[in-house]
């Protein structure tokens, strides 16, 4: 036999082998759960009888004495020679271990010798002797209603004289199952990859066909065209199905990686698993394999308590992790979650704080969804020392950046006392995705100009707006903002981003709105094409280190076009770190003394020094006093379609009325106002002297309140500031309106 024939032997022998020891340890764990499971220890026995013949016709000797041994074990249990217990479940999960390893050195050398090229390998002899001593440790059987086999099989009428009856069985298990494995076949993953880049340089040039079409005026041209765009579609579709794997090919190794952390941490779990049928693309899968162990091991050690501590509240003893995958909107939804203890989001904001990730004040603002993404942070862990399973604060940080590689998404969901579920979204493939083609830069007003055409991919997208009148678009905190049906969206002007021409003189603008870990914005855009799948190309070595793009695209005209990554855009221009100063909801930010903020300072009545926090305040105008109306006995203007209430501190903190009625009409003169939110549903103008500043330093309180609607005195900037209390003002002013706020 040749060499070449030898390596393909070893090859497949490999594949095979594999393929039986993953499903031989998922069946030793079923069968700890149920010990009477005759099917188990029959697929077992029978995985370890093929795998010790194969041996013997390579051969490999020493993997063949490993795998008889565990069979000559199995045997005995099937037999009721002996029970099964915790200690012997161990010790055959220890021999799947040791034939993994012999596997993994039989790969990389070809030999399964004790030394190889003057190393000496790793020695199974232990092992060995310790499954044969309790193979000959022979126990009477316990009294039962039968002592027939726990299977009995039933074979047809042979002449068995003179052979191995129990040979014979599993040679006739063996042929029951060719019809099956017949319409299987086994192929090289690098073939299918190549296929799949065939695939997509198919893709181009139906896409490039089909752009000749719409300029060729050509019936026959256009309906070959269409012919030709079907089969690259069925095409692409089963290439595509070839590289599919069911989720369980990661999910079987669950079963002993949960077993294994119990017992190391003292506690007892168990593992439920729904859609294991659902697949996703091998690359993907190759990618979540490792995120998704951690959050298991996460839910494990950080979730799951400890029996008695569970016994204590009132759960049940055995902890309960689960799985679940399924198919949603074109993408995978996959959940992992535990019955646990769930997130103390105190804890987690003084942690975060303890390691110097966030001050007092960014705690004291988050949101509930913000307080848990910590755990996210680099560096973060809850844990007071590091174990051999946890602790040194790297893991989570990975499991995001890793799944937000592939366009995937986590969230987290948890209750105290509860538990918590982590929910992953994942697209089908990375290889072939729909995009909309969208362009920025150069002279849109000459037809001339070369424009450059950039994809984001769909599974990003929310909507599409344009914008004709273009002061619909607000400045909030240096931010473009745009009010989409009552919800402000910061806006990003991609072109800004990749330094190109400015798009300000334009009478309109295109907004694609995406979406970003529950986070919208807008991108400002030139022009808005049309959706088509494109074939994802890696970037050069020149270009991955650009956080803004995920790779590239050939386009239809030949042309070539980036795709947009959008985390990375979100990332890089500061957007989602701006997210809680653009949150309307920020009502009791006034409240928080003792701590910096950031402090909006203008000039009241009287030259009085005043501050309000910035968090609430959402938004600064002029307007002409002309502009101002009167609505019963409320002032009022139009802000951007709205009508809001005015207030003029000159009417809450001294005698009369700075607005006088008939003259309102005739005064051109400008009014600075600061539109403040205390509540989501609620917003006002308050008329001031004049804007100051705007600082960051801490509300100490220094005095009490001097008079009604101030809140506080503090010293900001060494001089004495007078906080002002938003609600008084409002209930001074018009308490009807808090009233609505309220009962809204």
């Amino acid at each position: 036999m040749e060499l070449n024939e030898i390596d393909d032997d070893i090859e497949a022998f490999l594949v095979e082998s594999y393929e039986n020891l993953n499903q031989i340890e998922g069946d030793i764990i079923e069968l700890e759960k149920a010990s009477g499971d005759g099917e188990a220890l029959v697929r077992i026995y029978r995985s370890l009888h093929t795998l010790k013949g194969n041996c013997g016709f390579l051969p490999f000797p020493n993997l063949e004495s490993l795998a008889h041994a565990g069979e000559n074990l199995l045997s005995c249990l099937r037999d009721r020679t002996i029970a099964i217990t915790p200690d012997i479940i161990s010790i055959l999960l220890q021999t799947v271990d040791g034939i993994r390893q012999i596997l993994s050195q039989i790969q990389a050398t070809k030999h399964d010798g004790d030394v190889y090229d003057g190393l000496r390998l790793r020695d199974y002899s232990a092992l060995i002797a310790a499954l044969t001593r309790l193979s000959e440790t022979k126990q009477t059987p316990k009294p039962s209603q039968s002592h027939e086999p726990i299977v009995n099989i039933q074979t047809p009428q042979i002449d068995t004289a003179g052979s191995d009856v129990e040979s014979v069985n599993h040679e006739l298990t063996e042929i029951s199952t060719t019809t099956s494995e017949s319409a299987y076949i086994r192929v090289n993953v690098n073939l299918l990859d190549q296929m799949m880049n065939l695939v997509g340089e198919l893709v181009l040039a139906r896409n490039q066909v089909i752009g000749f079409s719409t300029k060729f005026k050509d019936n026959s041209f256009a309906a070959t065209c269409q012919h030709l765009n079907l089969l690259t579609a069925q095409l692409q579709e089963g290439v595509m199905k070839t590289r599919l794997q069911p989720i369980s090919s990661i999910w079987q190794k669950f079963p002993r990686v949960t077993r294994d952390l119990a017992i190391a941490s003292g506690k007892e779990v168990e593992v439920e698993m729904e859609g294991t049928e659902t697949e996703l693309d091998k690359s993907i899968i190759e990618t979540i394999k490792d995120p998704l162990t951690h959050l298991l091991r996460n839910c494990i050690d950080h979730g799951i308590e400890l029996p008695a501590e569970r016994v204590a509240c009132g759960k049940p003893r055995v902890g309960r992790l689960f799985l679940r995958a399924f198919h949603e909107s074109g993408k995978v939804n996959i959940e992992i979650g535990d019955d646990g203890r769930g997130l103390n989001l105190e804890r987690l904001k003084e942690r975060s704080q303890q390691l110097g990730l966030v001050n007092a004040v960014q705690a004291a603002t988050m949101s509930e969804s913000e307080v848990m993404n910590l755990i996210f942070l680099s560096g973060f862990s809850t844990a007071q020392q590091v174990t051999h399973l946890s602790g040194r604060g790297v893991g989570m940080d990975i499991v995001k950046s890793n799944i937000e590689k592939i366009n995937g998404t986590v969230e987290i969901y948890s209750q105290q006392g509860q538990g918590t579920t982590f929910k992953i979204k994942i697209p089908l493939t990375l290889a072939i995705i729909p995009a909309l083609i969208v362009s920025s830069g150069g002279d849109v007003s000459r037809q001339a100009a070369p424009r450059l055409r950039y994809a984001i991919p769909q599974g990003s997208l929310l909507e599409l707006v344009r914008l004709e009148a273009l002061n619909s678009i607000e400045m909030l905190y240096d931010v473009p903002v745009y009010r989409l049906r009552g919800n402000l969206v910061p806006l990003i002007y991609l072109n800004e981003v990749l330094q190109q021409d400015s798009l300000r003189n334009l009478e309109t603008l295109s907004l694609v709105i995406v979406e970003v870990d529950n986070y919208r914005f807008g991108l400002v855009v030139d022009t808005i094409e049309d959706i088509q799948d494109i074939v994802v190309k890696p970037l050069g070595r020149q270009l991955k280190a650009l956080s803004l793009f995920a790779g590239a695209t050939v386009l239809g005209d030949g042309t070539v076009a980036l795709i947009i990554d959008v985390v990375g855009l979100a990332n890089q221009t500061g957007i989602t770190a701006k997210k809680q100063l653009l949150s309307e909801n920020a009502a009791n930010s006034q409240k928080q003394a003792g701590s910096r903020q950031t402090i909006l300072l203008f000039e009241g009545p009287q030259g009085a020094r005043m501050g309000i926090p910035l968090a609430i305040a959402f938004r600064l105008e002029e307007i002409l006093a002309s502009a101002v109306e009167k609505v019963g006995n409320q002032h009022v203007f139009q802000s951007y379609g709205r009508i809001l209430p005015l207030i003029d501190l000159y009417q809450i903190f001294c005698v009369g009325d700075r607005f006088n009625d008939q003259a309102l009409a005739t005064v051109t003169e400008t009014l600075q106002i600061v539109i403040v939110s205390p509540y989501s549903e609620l917003s006002v103008g308050l008329v001031v002297d004049r804007i100051l500043d705007i600082v960051e330093e801490p509300l100490t309180i220094k005095g009490i309140p001097s008079r009604p609607g101030v809140l506080f005195c503090a010293v900001i900037q060494g001089q004495i500031t007078e906080i002002i209390d938003i609600e008084t003002v409002i209930r001074i002013a018009n308490p009807h309106l808090l009233q609505l706020a309220t009962h809204d």
